[in-house]
This record gives C-alpha cells, structure tokens and sequence, in this order.
C-alpha cells in the first residue's frame, strides 16, 4: 500500500470528500490509488467520529492496513478483518465506521454475511473496481471516480489555483523606464572630455562641405567652421602599420631562437653518434663492479673471510 499517493490531487480531493460525507463509493481504476484513498478516509472519518473503525480486507493485506491506519490515525481503534470473519462479527456499534473493498464479494460464502454487515453500519465506505461487484454501490451513496482522466483534470485544476495564489502582485515597468537603466544611461550620457561637442562640429563641417558651391562662398544660413577646427578634434587612430610590424619582429625572433634550439639538438645527437661509432665504452653502472675489480674480490675473499682467516 502506498501511501504517498495520498499526496496527489484527486486522491487528497477524494478522501476530503468521502470524510465530509460520512461515507461513499470509490471506483478505481487499477493503479490509480483506490485502496489507499479507502484507508485514509475511512481513518479519518473515524478519528473525526472518534468512533471504532472496522476494515474487511484480504488476509494477505491485514498487516499493511493495520500499519497504514496507524501512521495515517495513530488514535483510532481499528480492527481488520476477513470476508469470512464478517459472519461473527457482533452488531456494529453507533456511529461505528466501515470500510469494504467489493472484490471480497466473489466468495458466495461470505458474501450474505458481509452485505449483513454493511448495512448494519452507520458510516459505510466501499472502494472497487472497473470489474468488481456493484452490490454495495447503492448502500455506500455518493460515487467518487479515480481514473487516468480525472487525474490530469485535478493536477491542472491544482495548478491553476497554486498559480492564481502565489501569482506575483507586483509587475515591473519596461526595462527602459527602470530607475537603474535611467541612472546608468545618464551617467553614461557624460561627456567629461568633450567628445560629443566635436563630433558634432565635425558633422556640421562635413555637410557644411557638402552643401558649398565649388566656386563661391557659402550660404548665409550655414554656419562657417574653419578646416582648422578638424585639427582640434581628438586623435583616436591606431597605427597598424607599427603594431604588424612589432608583430612580424616578435615571430622573427621566436624563429630564430627556435632555430638556434634545433641546431643544438643536431649537434648533440651528431655527438653521440660518433662516440657510438667509435666504441667508447660505456660508464659501469652504479653499485656494480668491472671484471678487474671482480677478480680481485675473488682473490682475496672466500666465503667472505680474507685467507688465513
């Protein structure tokens, strides 16, 4: 029994009903939480009640409903039964809860005892499936339904009213009249070293320039600028030509310092391969002794003691 579907929509919707009635129908479809829904509200009504709640479930499922009763309603009195142990029960006690799944009505023993039973009862709950006898439906009163479509249906209907509650109240003005963005373009629109002011002598010169005849004054409504005035405007360019050329230096001298490596490597392997033609013989290897130095140990020891010893 999985109680954590409890946790979902239509479930939790469902059992807050079935409680709120004092009683009902589940039909369920198989894995949509029928059982688990049965339990809860069973549980609840009782502990609402607070009245002895019976269940008849399979035998097989007696501890898993006695554990899930539990830790759903830690105070309520429950007693689990079987199908066939309806016959002997005692008449149900007012206010007494009952919760039945209607699979348990296939057994033609049990089946007179148990309908008995659930009409003896003040509050009935019965959960069951798609397939399951419907004998109870007309005792238990009002039908709820777990399915695939009613599923989806409540998870949106949660969702919407989640999104109506937590919807923020407070909506932002467009970015462009943000206080910030406002601050940010002022300061940004100084012009501490005078750029702007020549830009804009320099454009009023280029179409001054533009709108002259070729061969006389200019206009009276065109302001007269001086050709001087371009040699006052701030001096921005960038000397590629000195930048490529410290460039084509730099790689220069990285090609010849490579350069300079790779002859020095030649050399060196030229060497070694002289000496290796030559048949230098090669330096004995640490801790180990040349055949001079092996005789001479042999001479003078045996058995490691000197002679005579």
């Amino acid at each position: 029994m999985d109680t954590s579907m409890l946790r979902t929509p239509l479930i939790a919707q469902t059992v807050e009903a079935l409680v709120e009635d004092g009683g009902g129908l589940i039909t369920y479809e198989q894995g949509m939480g029928g059982r688990e829904a049965l339990v809860a509200a069973a549980a609840a009504l009782a502990a609402r009640n607070g009245s002895p709640l019976t269940i008849v479930e399979s035998v097989i499922l007696h501890e898993e409903t006695r554990a899930a009763v539990a830790a759903l309603q830690p105070g309520v009195q429950c007693t689990v039964i079987s199908a066939q142990d309806a016959a002997f029960q005692p008449p149900s006690a007012p206010g007494s809860v009952l919760a039945v799944h209607a699979d348990l009505l296939r057994d033609p023993i049990a089946r007179e005892p148990l309908l008995e039973l659930a009409r003896s009862a003040d509050h009935l709950l019965v959960a069951r499936h798609d397939y399951s006898d419907p004998s109870l439906d007309s005792l238990a009163g009002t039908a709820h339904r777990l399915d695939r479509p009613s599923f989806i249906a409540a998870a949106n209907r949660d969702f919407t009213r989640l999104t109506q509650t937590f919807a923020p109240t407070y909506v932002p003005p467009p970015i462009e009249q943000r206080d910030g963005r406002v601050a940010r373009q002022g300061a940004a629109a100084g012009d501490p070293i005078g750029f702007t002011d020549f830009a804009e002598r320099k454009q009023r010169l280029i179409e001054q320039l533009n709108r002259r005849p070729a061969d006389g004054p200019p206009p009276d409504s065109v302001e007269y600028l001086d050709l001087a005035d371009l040699e006052a405007l701030p001096h921005t360019d960038i000397d590629f030509d000195r930048i490529a050329a410290e460039a084509q230096e730099r790689m220069a001298a990285f090609a010849d310092a490579a350069e300079q490596r790779a002859a020095e490597l030649r050399d060196r392997l030229r060497e070694g391969a002289r000496d290796r033609a030559a048949g230098s013989p090669r330096p004995p290897a640490p801790h180990q002794h040349d055949q001079a130095q092996s005789a001479a140990h042999q001479h003078h020891t045996h058995g490691g003691r000197a002679p005579g010893q």
